[in-house]
């Protein structure tokens, strides 16, 4: 489990206003493998789901199951996927 940080908090409240605060409780229970960036990870969650809720549960499961589906369909999985974060973030 890991701490989400300003930008994705941020991220959450622009994509899912009122319901935000649930939205940051989930990514903060989501488990994260120790070789992956957990800003990475949350990240894809909410590019995937795109504001809408049960597109963000959909993201929760891809998360949980394997992780790199999900970066791929966000977006994250190349090698510029630091970039992308920025680009979708923030520079943070």
């Amino acid at each position: 489990m890991a701490v989400v940080g300003d930008r994705i908090a941020e991220r959450a409240a622009d994509d899912f206003g009122r319901s935000a605060p649930r939205v940051v409780s989930a990514l903060e229970r989501l488990r994260v493998s120790p070789s992956a960036d957990p800003e990475r990870i949350q990240a894809a969650v909410l590019i995937a789901a795109r504001g809408d809720l049960t597109l963000l549960d959909d993201a929760l499961e891809h998360a949980r199951e394997d992780h790199r589906d999900l970066l791929d369909r966000a977006g994250l999985a190349g090698d510029d996927w630091r970039e992308r974060l920025d680009a979708a973030l923030g520079h943070g």
